[in-house]
């Protein structure tokens, strides 16, 4: 077995509550990343069928980049969405999540206790995991944050439900006045090429690189750009 007789008993017995769901994915996420070789296990078994699920196919791919790794495990456990342009999704704090591939923009609440349990070449604290991390039985559709829309789409908003942080998608054919905000704002540019201009100074913008704009100030955006701006909510 690669999970406890105790966490599939239960299951099989049926006397978990609807209530309870989250204890139990918690039970069975700690059997799955504390057992050694469960990738193993799960990667030998998986080598004897000759058909395979799409978390099947993506085990089988992470497997050959993390051989033998934990984390692996995890496939089995989280929603795997592939996120489309312009798509977002907000995890609250102590919720696990692992990118598997593609570039996105991620903003998170000033933090220095990031905790990591495989999939990486960085410190890993599989106690530190399991003590905090909050399991939940939610769809993948249900993670996602839709955007607000401002000024006809040119600026599309990510506003989640905490005050930490907001995300502004802003995307210029020709010119703009992004008005300023109570907090500073940190603006990447992810494609095309354009200036970001204020009363004092101009910058130039291409993909990779950032300007920081200070609390009140309004800019002017021209050219051909897509900018995301960082923030906080007040």
């Amino acid at each position: 077995a690669v999970v406890s007789t105790q966490s599939t008993g239960a299951v099989v017995r049926g006397d978990r509550a609807v209530s309870d769901e989250t204890t139990f994915i918690k039970e069975l996420f700690t059997d799955l990343i504390v057992m050694k070789n469960s990738a193993g296990l799960i990667n030998n078994k998986l080598a004897q069928m000759t058909q395979h699920a799409e978390s099947d196919k993506l085990f089988l791919r992470i497997q050959a980049q993390h051989p033998g790794d934990a984390g692996l495990v995890c496939i089995y456990l989280l929603n795997h969405v592939v996120l489309q342009p312009g798509e977002c999704m907000f995890l609250g704090a102590n919720k696990p999540h692992a990118y598997f591939s593609g570039d996105c923009v991620e903003c998170m609440a000033c933090s220095d206790n990031v905790i990591r349990a495989g999939l990486t070449g960085k410190f890993i604290d599989v106690d530190s995991l399991i003590r905090l991390v909050e399991c939940s039985s939610d769809t993948a559709e249900a993670q996602k944050l839709a955007p607000t829309p401002v000024n006809g789409g040119v600026v599309m908003q990510y506003l989640p439900s905490v005050k930490d942080f907001a995300v502004d998608m802003i995307c210029v054919k020709d010119s703009y006045l992004l008005q300023g905000k109570v907090s500073p704002q940190i603006m990447l540019c992810t494609e095309g090429s354009g200036v970001v201009k204020t009363t004092h100074s101009a910058e130039e913008m291409r993909p990779g690189e950032v300007v920081f704009v200070i609390p009140g100030v309004s800019v002017t955006i021209t050219g051909n750009v897509t900018l995301f701006s960082a923030y906080a909510q007040h």
